[in-house]
């Protein structure tokens, strides 16, 4: 899509005032937002409109936003992973999960981010469990994101279901893409595990993607910002 005509369908979807959601959950945001502009859902590595990756959040929302998604080398094998660091799923009975948000700072899991001049890694101590090459990173980053267009939304909850209304737009402009690197050594950026067994349907992992994620008030740390 085309960055003008992007604009002209986000000044109609804004003169609606409050979209029901068509998804539950932490996505609805962004995939309503993708239904109204007439965009499939975009999960490859790839920018969403002419060269910016598009991307919403609820207003006054915390948490994090994903960057991109990108599996490292697995010194440890998912499963032994799931074996020795995962615990009981909450929800799932008789399965384990690996679902873990991993920083610079130890968690309750006991796991890390630690970097050197070769690699970003996941440890827990002195094992390294999964483990990235910078230029790896760094290109990928570069890749997903050139530019990013991203939508704040006001949100109305009624009978229990979430409406958006999509008021504010910005668009991040890329620097320099090494400033990604910088934002992991400073403890900027997240890692999330995304993985469970899945033993139920007789296959033996289930893994969502290793998720690269940042607070969603940090993003002008990575980029200079511009009102659309």
């Amino acid at each position: 899509m085309l960055l003008s005509e992007f604009k002209q369908k986000f000044c109609a979807i804004k003169a609606r005032g409050f979209i029901k959601s068509q998804r539950k959950g932490d996505g609805g945001v962004g995939n309503t937002l993708e239904n109204e502009l007439g965009l499939q859902e975009n999960n490859i590595a790839g920018p969403d409109i002419e060269g910016n990756e598009l991307k919403a959040a609820r207003k006054g929302a915390g948490g994090k936003q994903t960057l991109f998604n990108k599996e490292g080398e697995w010194v440890v094998s998912q499963k032994d992973y799931i074996a020795q660091y995962g615990f009981p799923h909450t929800t799932k009975i008789g399965e384990m999960s690996g679902q873990s948000t991993v920083t610079k700072t130890v968690n309750n899991r006991g796991l890390s981010i630690v970097t050197t001049d070769d690699y970003c890694a996941v440890v827990h101590g002195d094992t390294i469990i999964v483990k990235w090459d910078w230029e790896t990173l760094v290109n990928q980053f570069g890749k997903k994101f050139p530019a990013c267009v991203k939508v704040f939304a006001d949100v109305e909850k009624r009978d229990g279901v979430e409406y958006f209304h999509y008021n504010e737009v910005y668009r991040f402009i890329g620097t320099d893409k090494n400033l990604f690197r910088t934002a992991i050594e400073n403890n900027m950026i997240a890692i999330d595990i995304r993985m469970r067994t899945q033993n139920n349907i007789g296959k033996s992992l289930r893994n969502r993607g290793t998720a690269f994620r940042i607070n969603h008030g940090r993003m002008e740390e990575l980029f200079i910002k511009e009102e659309l």
